[in-house]
């Protein structure tokens, strides 16, 4: 009855590599009021996060705040009733929830604990798993057979296999920081735990960060040209006869800036590690008796960062599979979720 005099109000939070992406959406009967976006990062991020949405949660008592979880430890098991000492092992200190009576997610409870206590100001009613919503995303994909799905986010990738919308294996691959990260079997390859060696610091060959100046190169190799003429004076008379040449300026070789090669360079590396991600579920799963002689031949990528291309040409030519990229903006996953859910409340 109360809502027929108030509208709703969803807030979806996604934070990935340091950005809060938060989403507003109003509704009433159905109907979409209104849809406002901001992003926010920095130290002071939270408490810009409080104050911006306080005037939206203040419209009406019924309004519901979502996050896609960022736990480091959190994944998905096929079935919800586990014996094996491996499985159980994977959920000890965590909460976990059956879901649709056909699968298991399980999350820290320490992390989950430390996300509400985050958020104690502003409340939190949903907290969704990346599975969940590749599941959602995909909904038209998942039960049409034996294939790979998998999330990119920049600080995350999320990989799991669904059979005719049954899921039979899932892992969640967080990215953190080399001297924080300690895994017993598994090696970190570009700050993911991919189970991939680094290479010896000393093959990997010369960095340009040992280079101070490009430009300095240039300049060298200016004085070895002047040094090869006799009489400076006559490239006056030279340019006397060529004004229409073009200027030293002119003809240098303009090079992209650091952060410019930074940039593509880190859309290289991402692309290729996350192959090596899939690569190494693929193997896993190839290993276990419930592969069934059950073999990959189509991956799914929700891409939420923006790249991908590089990821799709590597699947393609190394491992020969179909590959579909489609572009994901998580927020508003995360929104269409909570709206689901507060239907079936």
């Amino acid at each position: 009855m109360i809502e027929r005099f108030y509208r709703k109000i969803f807030v979806a939070i996604v934070q990935d590599a340091g950005v809060y992406d938060v989403r507003v959406v109003a509704q009433k009967q159905k109907k979409l009021l209104y849809k406002e976006s901001r992003t926010f990062e920095g130290t002071s991020a939270y408490e810009d996060i409080r104050l911006y949405l306080r005037k939206y949660l203040d419209e009406s008592p019924l309004h519901y705040v979502a996050v896609l979880n960022p736990a480091v430890k959190q994944g998905a098991l096929a079935g919800c009733k586990h014996s094996s000492d491996e499985e159980i092992e994977e959920i000890i200190g965590t909460k976990t929830l059956c879901r649709n009576e056909k699968w298991l997610l399980y999350s820290s409870l320490r992390e989950l604990d430390t996300l509400q206590q985050q958020y104690k100001t502003i409340g939190l009613d949903f907290v969704f798993s990346p599975f969940s919503l590749l599941e959602h995303f995909f909904k038209d994909k998942i039960k049409g057979g034996f294939a790979l799905y998998a999330l990119a986010q920049k600080d995350s990738f999320s990989v799991v296999l669904f059979e005719d919308g049954k899921l039979e294996y899932a892992h969640h691959y967080p990215k953190q920081e080399k001297s924080t990260l300690a895994l017993e079997d598994e090696s970190i390859t570009g700050g993911f735990a991919v189970g991939i060696r680094d290479e010896d610091e000393a093959e990997k060959g010369i960095s340009l960060d040992d280079i101070e100046s490009l430009d300095d190169l240039d300049i060298l190799e200016e004085l070895d040209d002047l040094s090869d003429i006799e009489d400076l004076d006559s490239l006056e008379e030279i340019a006397e006869f060529s004004e229409d040449e073009p200027t030293f300026e002119e003809k240098r070789i303009v090079f992209p800036r650091g952060s410019e090669i930074k940039q593509e360079m880190d859309k290289f590396n991402n692309d290729y590690y996350r192959f090596e991600l899939i690569q190494r579920t693929l193997i896993r799963f190839y290993g276990e008796e419930k592969c069934d002689n059950r073999f990959v031949e189509t991956v799914y990528i929700a891409d939420a960062y923006g790249s991908g291309e590089e990821l799709k040409r590597y699947l393609e030519e190394e491992l020969f599979l179909n590959v579909h990229i489609r572009h994901i903006d998580a927020a508003d996953e995360v929104i269409a979720l909570a709206i689901s859910e507060e239907e079936d409340l």
